[in-house]
């Protein structure tokens, strides 16, 4: 009858903890290794294991792979452990109805064994809480202190075969049987594998990045020193945020704070990483409008930290950002990664100040009678950059010149800016772009004394990405040449430290003077203008030639005239003289 009772337990312990695994092989005797396994195949990265032994197995009956009964016995200082254990979590609720049983005749660690993991998950996770909060936890099993891995597997070797407790200092703890011999499955749960465990992660982990198009592929950057990005004041960005669902907790929130962007309503998807699969409609989204306009995500007060404050406080919708109540995802997707999808508009950033984009993961754990709060954050900054146009004479480059019109655009699009906010946008065409005036410091389409005497002969170009654009002169500046209006690229990388300029029409006229600024010349006669061929060199012979045609022509009239008068001469009888 004990060993009935064991069996019993053991075969629920198994087809709690353990789900259709494959051992790994052990160099040791058989049924002397553990292995954990990271959900979904995830990396246990992070993660540091500490082992302990409930108990070792005593007369195990084999029939075939499976074990058909079996017993559990403590150690002096194990069963110390359990009986101490079982107190703690007989105290953790005042309902007596679901307490640990101390069954007669078993030590402590049968005990435990007995408990039916299937049907009793209160209690299980009341005594794995209280095992590792007892202060009579014996030392780890040889061999079993501080475990890592950056792998998704890790094998463990255990001195015996028997029950083994094993905390995770980014999970949950857990309790796991080894197989023994060539068993290894308990009878009442053939398709469980003992010796195998998945980690159910206590942690919560967001990896945030931003979408952008480079080169017309879209690519996905961090956003951070390493892996900057640049976009252009006005720009929609895409956002995604990879997370897995921590099935082991009890409520799972996202928030989203943004500085600098604001979130464009309706754009938020849940799906299942790497998949089509929408889940959206298991999670509630706030964004200071829906759900009745709420500006905070309700949290649950009767959840309270050991200290007795709030575990599950409000959480308010942050400005121009969105809150997401994800806990149905537990239960529907527990332990898979999933993706958040989300677009915003950048309205403010700078090399110095870039827009922030901050996502905050939390997840709230029950151990015992308390709960644990597990909270995580990525961050993604997007950089705009600037640069200035220098207008001079080209007689005197110290000389700078107010009045020059000029036009940009972004590829074959003409860009206009929006004075007010600073936002670029497109324009239908060249006709409604923006015309930018050198000199003309507060954007109002004229030059005078409400300018900023300093920005004479300039115009500043702030808050543009990643890309190459094209700014072209319009309109010359009163008293100088209309034939000779130059235009140039200006391409930005992504880090902004290598802005080039690069002359088009006219180039001689332009020049790169560092990294933020490009000057360019206008003329007030041809003799001004440099030296590299092309249709300003042909307008040059053009209009030297012009003189001497103008003499031929003369010439030509005279003889004609010459020729005419001849003739007549000559009707008239007269023999002309010689």
């Amino acid at each position: 009858m004990r060993n009935d009772k064991i069996v019993t337990a053991m075969v629920c312990a198994a087809a709690s903890m353990l789900a259709g695994l494959t051992l790994a092989p052990s160099a040791m005797a058989a049924g002397t290794t553990i292995t954990l396994q990271g959900a979904d195949g995830a990396s246990l990265a992070g993660h540091t294991f500490n082992v302990y032994q409930i108990g070792t197995y005593t007369g195990v009956v084999l029939k075939g792979n499976q074990i058909s009964s079996l017993g559990i016995q403590g150690t002096t200082e194990s069963n110390a452990w359990a009986d101490d254990a079982i107190t703690i979590a007989n105290g953790y609720d005042k309902d007596t109805s679901d307490d640990i049983t101390k069954v007669g005749g078993y030590d402590a660690a049968g005990s435990i064994a007995a408990i039916d993991m299937a049907k009793q998950a209160k209690q299980l996770s009341n005594i794995q809480a209280a095992l590792n909060a007892s202060s009579r936890k014996p030392a780890t099993v040889t061999g079993g202190a501080d475990l890592t891995t950056q792998d998704a597997t890790l094998n463990i070797t255990v001195p015996k075969e028997g029950l083994y407790y094993i905390t995770d200092s980014a999970g949950s703890p857990i309790i796991i049987g080894t197989k023994s011999g060539a068993g290894t499955a308990m009878s009442g749960a053939p398709g469980r594998t003992l010796g195998v465990a998945v980690i159910k992660s206590k942690s919560v982990t967001t990896d945030k990045k931003v979408v952008v198009d480079r080169d017309g592929r879209q690519v996905s950057k961090q956003g951070d020193a390493a892996d900057p990005v640049a976009v252009t004041v006005g720009d929609t960005v895409t956002h995604t945020i990879d997370v897995t669902v921590p099935n082991t907790a009890v409520k799972f929130k996202l928030a989203d704070a943004p500085a600098g962007q604001e979130y464009l309503k309706g754009s938020l998807k849940v799906a299942l990483s790497g998949t089509a699969t929408d889940v959206t409609a298991d999670t509630v989204i706030y964004d200071g409008e829906t759900q009745h306009g709420a500006k905070a995500l309700p949290g649950d007060a009767t959840l309270k930290k050991e200290n007795g404050t709030p575990a599950d406080p409000d959480i308010t919708v942050p400005a121009g950002g969105w809150a997401l109540d994800a806990t149905k995802l537990i239960t529907t997707q527990g332990g898979k990664k999933i993706t958040i999808t989300y677009q915003s508009v950048v309205t403010k950033a700078t090399a110095e100040k870039p827009s922030e984009n901050s996502v905050s993961g939390t997840a709230i754990f029950k151990d015992g009678a308390h709960y644990t709060v597990v909270t995580n954050g990525d961050k993604v900054d997007l950089k705009s950059y600037d640069f200035t146009l220098k207008k001079v004479s080209a007689a005197d480059v110290n000389t700078l010149v107010d009045g020059a019109e000029f036009q940009i655009q972004r590829g074959d699009k003409y860009l206009k800016l929006d004075t007010t906010t600073g936002e670029w946008s497109e324009a239908a065409d060249q006709a409604s772009a923006t015309t930018f005036t050198t000199g003309d410091s507060n954007n109002d389409g004229k030059v005078d004394h409400k300018d900023n005497a300093v920005q004479k002969g300039l115009i500043a170009f702030k808050g543009l990405g990643y890309g190459t654009y094209t700014v072209t002169e319009t309109k010359e500046p009163a008293g100088y040449a209309s034939y000779a209006k130059p235009s140039f690229t200006v391409t930005i990388d992504d880090a902004g430290t290598a802005i080039r300029f690069a002359g088009k029409d006219q180039p001689g006229l332009t020049t790169g003077i560092d990294n933020n600024t490009v000057q360019v010349k206008n003329i007030t006669n041809l003799t001004q203008l440099p030296q590299t061929g092309g249709v300003l060199a042909f307008a040059f012979w053009l209009a030297c030639a012009m003189p001497l045609f103008a003499i031929g022509g003369t010439m030509a009239v005279r003889g004609a005239r010459n020729r005419r008068d001849a003739l007549m001469l000559t009707h008239d009888g007269d023999t002309p003289a010689v």
